[in-house]
């Protein structure tokens, strides 16, 4: 039975249903590499290039961890995962980005996911993963059929508000009467990974504030929010934050967005700043974005954070009497420790 490394990085957070099920129908071993820590950030720090966003630089150190351990690590090669949409260009080198930076004596398996005309180069991948694992094409098909359906009922789970176990590493956040609910605009490795955030759907749930998110949104409500900008966003992870966070303004039970980012992403630099000139104009309730890398520190994210919360809940107790114009884009530093 081939071992299979699968880094908790980046795309993990949407795939790893699909992923440890194809493997695991075609008697390979799925092997996760552990959950973000210092040792892997500061690894991952070490080996990946300077000017690479934290999740790069994390996806590393998780990649550092398995390559000993396992008989292939599983890079995929993503290039597009919607028809007529482009993704971060860093997901698509990055099995080079790990090829020449960290030294390997196993092999990396970069099948490329690129689903910009059609399907059809997704199933040509995943046939060509299950013909290296040695199966043959109706085991391969069966496989593959089954992986669609956990993917779909994990997908499920999440537009009902479920978070499964891998998106909060097994800790359940608190659930205790909610007082407010606010939506977190945010990509699944930034918002789902606890060391990386600093642990920030348990501080909201602690605090009694319920959180939605863009995995809670159905993808057709994203579109239809999208479709009402003046040009067609052809960046899927920009679509998603820009629809989620236009659906979560037009909510009223929703009281507060808070926006989490990443420094030195190109794309939400664009993104996050469009969500903010358009909430300046018709949004009339708080909005604060938090951005965060290596050298963020924990006292003032957490400072900066309940401030956001402490303006949501007073906001509610006076009748939304107070301005929500106590904004603030910020980056604050640290060592990590």
């Amino acid at each position: 039975m081939k071992k299979i490394g699968i880094p908790r990085g980046l795309y993990y957070y949407k795939y790893y249903p699909f992923t440890k099920s194809f493997l695991t129908e075609l008697g390979a071993e799925a092997v996760l590499s552990p959950e973000t820590n210092k040792e892997i950030l500061d690894i991952g720090s070490k080996y990946c290039i300077d000017d690479a966003c934290l999740p790069v630089k994390v996806y590393h150190g998780h990649v550092y961890f398995l390559k000993d351990k396992v008989d292939h690590v599983l890079i995929p090669r993503f290039t597009s995962i919607s028809a007529k949409e482009y993704i971060c260009p860093k997901f698509g080198g990055l099995p080079e980005m790990v090829k020449y930076s960290i030294p390997m004596n196993n092999p990396i398996i970069d099948i490329e996911i690129n689903l910009y005309k059609n399907k059809l180069n997704l199933y040509k991948s995943l046939f060509s993963l299950g013909n290296m694992l040695g199966a043959n094409p109706i085991k391969i098909k069966r496989a593959i059929n089954k992986a669609f359906k956990i993917h779909y009922a994990y997908k499920r789970d999440l537009l009902n508000g479920n978070l499964p176990a891998i998106l909060i590493e097994d800790k359940k956040p608190v659930r205790i009467k909610t007082k407010s609910i606010i939506g977190i605009v945010s990509h699944p490795y930034l918002l789902y990974d606890s060391f990386i955030n600093m642990n920030l759907l348990n501080k909201l749930s602690n605090r009694s504030i319920k959180f939605i998110t863009p995995e809670m949104i159905d993808s057709q409500m994203i579109d239809n929010m999208c479709s009402e900008l003046e040009k067609r966003i052809f960046w899927s992870g920009s679509k998603e934050l820009i629809g989620s966070a236009l659906y979560m303004m037009n909510i009223d039970k929703i009281n507060g967005i808070l926006l989490l980012t990443s420094f030195a992403c190109g794309i939400d630099s664009l993104s996050l700043e469009l969500i903010i000139r358009i909430a300046n104009k018709t949004y009339n309730k708080p909005i604060m974005m938090l951005t965060i890398d290596e050298h963020t520190g924990e006292a003032n994210f957490n400072t900066r954070l309940e401030a956001f919360m402490d303006l949501v809940e007073r906001r509610q107790n006076i009748d939304n009497n107070l301005s929500p114009y106590g904004r603030s884009i910020y980056r604050s530093e640290r060592n990590i420790r």
